[in-house]
């Protein structure tokens, strides 16, 4: 945080702090009276105490925010339930960075309980704080080892925010943020297959089509799941996903083949050295040179993005050279791939 942005939190803490214990001397003087905007302050102060640290002054501000929401709730539950799954929902945050995990998931489970049941009452009002408690309860089950039960919670919010038709578009940007940390952290841990599943729940976000972005990812995402699967032998599956990445790179080359060329070329390079690894050794070499013939025309442009794939990809092409007892053409590819190797470590040198 930059020492202005610190200055105005400071600044907004101690008006929020102020307008806390006004709320309370309230309380104090009409026992029998609770106020929502009492809660909304100290879960506004909470965050932005645990923006700037106070992890335990947050906690306490969030705790106490809940226990009012609850009793709202208990006079009016049509009223207050939202408010409670949202408070609630805080609270599970400010818990687990208090270092209470166990509080945490308990706090957040509640929270998509009580939002479940806002959401049959007004649902028009509730659905994005559910979708909210969905995807931090996401997060709650993977930080146990449970990956199932995390894509289970993100496929239900995607599926509950796209029930709000035009409504979410204000915020797709968010939603689309938690799908992506969702996928790194997935393909961070391994776990390929949900990263993929959960780059299908970011498209599935635009029922007019997704843009070429999110198209763009899905195929880099597939293409780490072959290299992946194909470390681990798993061989069909790294070739299924690099077909698939290839297909969808072509959809992009199509749209745009200045934008996508490099990405298409990086596709067929791990098309060929998925099939070469199968046995498909004359097809893999029909791949991988239409993906080093791609590399040549988009080098000179974008050496940084293209001169480490093309590398890789005249490894593969000698591998399957020497496979086809074709030692000079190997040769010959094998200089070239040592020039360039030259070319990279000047590049990194420069920028070094």
């Amino acid at each position: 945080m930059s020492d202005v942005s610190m200055s105005d939190a400071e600044a907004e803490i101690q008006r929020l702090r102020a307008v806390v214990d006004q709320f309370r001397l309230k309380a104090r003087e009409q026992p029998d009276s609770l106020f929502p905007a009492h809660a909304d302050a100290l879960l506004r102060l909470g965050s932005l105490l645990a923006e700037t640290g106070e992890v335990d002054a947050a906690l306490a501000a969030a705790d106490e925010a809940v226990q009012i929401y609850r009793l709202l709730a208990e006079v009016d539950p049509d009223s207050f339930r939202m408010g409670l799954a949202s408070a609630l929902n805080n609270w599970s945050s400010r818990l687990s960075e208090g270092g209470k995990p166990a509080e945490a998931d308990a706090a957040v489970a509640e929270a998509v309980a009580e939002a479940r049941m806002a959401m049959a009452a007004r649902p028009d009002h509730a659905r994005f704080i559910l979708v909210s408690c969905l995807i931090n309860l996401a997060g709650s089950a993977l930080r146990v080892g449970d990956a199932e039960r995390c894509l289970n919670h993100l496929s239900e919010a995607t599926e509950v925010f796209k029930s709000a038709g035009e409504a979410g578009v204000t915020f797709l940007g968010p939603m689309i943020e938690a799908l992506h940390r969702a996928a790194l952290a997935f393909g961070e841990i391994g776990l390929w297959g949900e990263a993929v599943d959960t780059r299908r729940l970011m498209l599935a976000l635009f029922p007019g089509g997704p843009p070429p972005s999110m198209v763009h990812l899905l195929a880099l995402t597939l293409q780490q799941a072959s290299l992946a699967m194909a470390g681990a032998e798993r061989l069909e599956v790294a070739q299924q996903c690099a077909d698939e990445a290839v297909e969808l790179a072509h959809l992009l080359f199509d749209k745009d083949p200045v934008e996508y060329r490099l990405i298409l070329a990086q596709a067929l390079g791990n098309q060929g050295g998925r099939r070469f690894q199968r046995g498909e050794t004359q097809s893999a070499l029909d791949v991988v040179l239409e993906s080093v013939n791609l590399f040549h025309q988009v080098v000179n442009t974008d050496p940084g993005g293209a001169v480490p794939s093309l590398i890789l990809t005249l490894g593969t092409l000698s591998a399957i050279l020497h496979g086809l007892g074709l030692a000079d053409q190997a040769a010959i590819v094998d200089e070239q791939k040592a020039q360039l190797q030259q070319t990279l470590e000047r590049m990194l040198a420069q920028k070094g």
